[in-house]
């Protein structure tokens, strides 16, 4: 994994003594302005990898050159904050990984049914594990062709499969009603299950393309005693349980979901293509009689009122209300223009109405705009699902932290011993803060996510504001249950610590600094005594516009922060007051 550049010595000493930051032993404190509410410690952050007709990947029919550029989604995704890759396994009744039932995928070689010499799903499940991300194998169930799209070739369908294929307009489809379908396709899927350490299996277009489905012969067979509406329900229903309860023998900590569309059934307030009535897709069935652990769905609209399309907000708490205690994340059509302009106000969106997290279709839609206005600027754990498992992993034992050079902290622990269920740990979480104790529920205190095959770390302040951090260590099980954490451990920084001596105390203000990866702008300051501070911002008329610090604080050295970029460049006045003392400069915003 990455690690920061270092700061030389010499730096440390220079950004020190020009911003007067003379820093206490135990800390500095900092006073931010925000926009947005914390991001929350735990919520999945995922994406779609589309490979139907090569959309995401695979743009070449080179095998280094596929290699490449899929490593290089990963780790993109991994920098940018996500934690979960949904990647597309079975577009259209083809394979993107070894299948023992069909046919390789057309866009890896260019011919249908050529073995690529290599196993993409392999590929992924390795370098997304190794950044401690999950990987859900992405199953588009009954389409079989759309289109132009996965070259459809006879050789390769059985003939007792080319029955069972219907028509709707350019698509085929496998008909849902025919139980020899359900039992195949689940046997495809079994086959993924079986053979690959994947996290979850997700199924896409597990429904009918709608009301006009050439299934009347089919019906005729096997639909007596129900109306066809209910009939193709239960079709689905049936595929849907058979799916969930073969998977749970297999392997019971599997996550299994599935991408509904967003609409569930028309309200006063959401209109729109109903899943339940026109596709027979009875998704919230499938929460109610536990027999999926996580829905994603398809809320592919934007915020506010828009002809023919719901509100994003208005359906995501539509949704919320009827999740029977299962996870929801929600899906976000990043692919279309007002959508992508909204991104992180979806994510906002879908925190207020307490979302377990969100997934962006597709990765090239959103590969432009992956820093999502900062909102997952600190990583995420994901989610525990505790009617698989809510037995935590025992913690790692013995952490101690070397400090090598001024720079860099080595941090090394003991394996832990396994847990109470047998458990071992899968992850280490590991913890970094100027205070004491460690906060571990602050998402803004996760320094890394590292697999538990490791058991060292180093760590890299590159931008330090304290002279002693804080470090602890924490494990995960496969579901994500998190053990206590370690007994922490802090440390000095060297260099700061002597420097910090040399200074002594009373209340004064240092000089105000800009962030070199932001607009924030930080001011230091110092205290003598604790007292009422006032740190603002005056115009050329003295007019107050815009407050730093407002607040009782101890005595010490203090590192409040604002964002300052909404103020028109020009110069203004910075105004301190604590106590008996006053002081008034200048200060230069912008160009």
């Amino acid at each position: 994994m990455s690690q920061h550049p270092h700061m030389a010595r010499a730096s440390l000493a220079h950004f020190f003594v020009c911003t007067l930051i003379a820093l206490s032993m135990t800390g500095v404190s900092t006073s931010v302005m925000r926009s947005q509410p914390p991001s929350p410690k735990r919520e999945v952050r995922a994406v779609w990898i589309t490979t139907v007709n090569g959309l995401d990947w695979p743009k070449t029919t080179d095998v280094m050159e596929q290699r490449r550029s899929l490593r290089e989604i990963i780790q993109r995704l991994y920098e940018a904050g996500f934690n979960t890759v949904f990647f597309q396994v079975r577009g259209r009744a083809d394979a993107y990984y070894r299948s023992r039932y069909e046919p390789w995928a057309q866009p890896l070689t260019g011919r249908q049914g050529a073995d690529p010499g290599w196993d993409p799903l392999q590929f992924v499940l390795e370098e997304a594990h190794e950044r401690g991300m999950e990987v859900h194998a992405w199953f588009n169930t009954f389409l079989i062709r759309s289109g132009k799209s996965s070259p459809f070739k006879e050789m390769f369908m059985p003939s007792r499969l080319q029955q069972w294929k219907k028509r709707i307009d350019n698509d085929w489809w496998f008909d849902p009603g025919i139980p020899e379908v359900r039992a195949y396709t689940l046997d495809v899927a079994l086959d993924i299950v079986r053979q690959y350490d994947i996290d979850g299996i997700q199924f896409d277009y597990m429904r009918y393309p709608g009301s006009a489905f050439p299934d009347a012969e089919t019906f005729r067979w096997f639909g007596k005693g129900s109306t066809k509406e209910d009939w193709r329900r239960e079709n689905i229903n049936k595929f849907v349980k058979a799916v969930y309860d073969s998977v749970m023998k297999i392997k019971p900590m599997l996550k299994v979901g599935s991408a509904p569309i967003g609409v569930y059934m028309n309200t006063k307030e959401i209109r729109g293509l109903q899943s339940y009535s026109e596709l027979f897709q009875d998704s919230r069935a499938w929460l109610s009689r536990r027999t999926q652990d996580y829905l994603a769905p398809q809320l592919y609209w934007s915020l506010g009122t828009k002809p023919g399309n719901p509100d994003f907000a208005t359906v995501a708490l539509e949704w919320s209300e009827h999740s029977y205690g299962r996870h929801l994340y929600f899906g976000v059509g990043a692919f279309k223009p007002e959508v992508h302009g909204q991104l992180a106000d979806l994510i906002d969106a879908s925190r207020k109405v307490g979302a377990d997290g969100n997934a962006f279709f597709r990765y090239e839609s959103i590969s432009d705009a992956l820093d999502l206005g900062g909102r997952y600027k600190f990583p995420a754990l994901i989610p525990p699902m505790p009617w698989k498992d809510h037995q935590p992993p025992n913690p790692p034992t013995a952490l101690h932290v070397d400090n090598p050079t001024d720079d860099i902290f080595a941090l090394r622990w003991t394996k832990p011993s396994l847990a109470f269920d047998g458990d071992p740990a899968m992850k280490f979480v590991i913890y970094r803060s100027a205070s004491s104790p460690v906060d571990v529920d602050r998402s803004s205190n996760i320094l890394a996510l590292i697999p538990a095959s490791r058991f060292e770390y180093s760590d890299t302040i590159l931008h330090v504001r304290a002279t002693k951090y804080y470090y602890a260590v924490s494990a995960l099980d496969r579901g994500n249950n998190e053990s206590t954490p370690s007994v922490e451990r802090g440390v000095v920084v060297p260099a700061l610590a002597a420097l910090a001596r040399q200074f002594q105390a009373r209340s004064r203000m240092g000089n105000p600094y800009r962030s070199p990866h932001s607009s924030i702008m930080f001011f230091p300051y110092e205290l003598s005594t604790k007292a009422p501070v006032f740190v603002k911002v005056l115009d050329g008329a003295n007019a107050e516009v815009a407050t730093v610090v407002d607040a009782q604080q101890a005595a010490g050295m203090h590192v409040a922060a604002a964002d300052l970029s909404r103020l028109r460049p020009g110069t203004y006045s910075l105004l301190f007051i604590t106590g008996e003392t006053t002081e008034k400069t200048t200060l230069q915003i912008g160009n």
